[in-house]
């Protein structure tokens, strides 16, 4: 058993009264798996916020529940959100590792970023004008962007709604580091990671 995930049915779907099941504790959304309604979890309460977008089926190395390896270590994707932008779309997988630690895998059109959240200071200010190309201290601005919330499968550990905005700003350290920028409405998060080849994941399923 790679992963020991009790999972916790005792919270039901307020829309069809069906048990959800929660596989990490600090799970804050869930898609129920029969109505697919979007459920909002706070403390002991649980709370309908709306139906959630059928996603349409796409190959995926990645899948819900199933977990794999990379570097010697496992991880287990809980849930993921896709983003919608001009020319499609990417994915966020929401991971934990076997000792509950939380992870990103963000996957676009073959590229693989497996990034963390840092509480850490960075050397600048978030709000500065950021441009592709322009360089702040050790870090190059590669890429700028944003998407919209096209749904979302699993669980996600905060809420978010359909069609709701999501800016980016990679910036790049070099050797395949990389720190991102994540910025909503109410706040602006930062992520650090690198860019990792899919063909070093071992899938750890059938």
């Amino acid at each position: 058993m790679l992963f020991k995930t009790e999972i916790d049915k005792s919270k039901n779907c307020p829309q069809c009264g069906d048990a959800l099941e929660l596989h990490f504790k600090y799970s804050k959304l869930v898609k129920c798996l029969s109505c697919g309604s979007s459920i909002f979890l706070e403390d002991d309460s649980v709370k309908l916020i709306g139906e959630s977008s059928v996603l349409s089926a796409e190959p995926s190395l990645i899948k819900l529940h199933k977990p794999f390896k990379y570097k010697n270590k496992n991880y287990l994707p809980l849930g993921k959100i896709r983003y919608g932008y001009g020319r499609g779309f990417w994915e966020e997988w929401f991971l934990k590792d076997e000792s509950n630690k939380e992870f990103w895998l963000s996957i676009d059109e073959g590229d693989f970023v497996l990034q963390e959240k840092v509480k850490r200071a960075i050397p600048f200010k978030h709000d500065i004008n950021f441009t592709v190309g322009s360089k702040h201290g050790q870090y190059l601005v590669t890429e700028k962007g944003q998407g919209h919330c096209v749904g979302f499968e699993g669980e996600l550990p905060f809420e978010i709604r359909i069609n709701e905005v999501h800016q980016y700003v990679h910036l790049s350290q070099g050797g395949g580091n990389l720190l991102t920028l994540e910025f909503t409405k109410t706040l602006t998060e930062t992520f650090k990671g690198k860019w990792i080849d899919p063909l070093d994941i071992e899938v750890l399923y059938a």
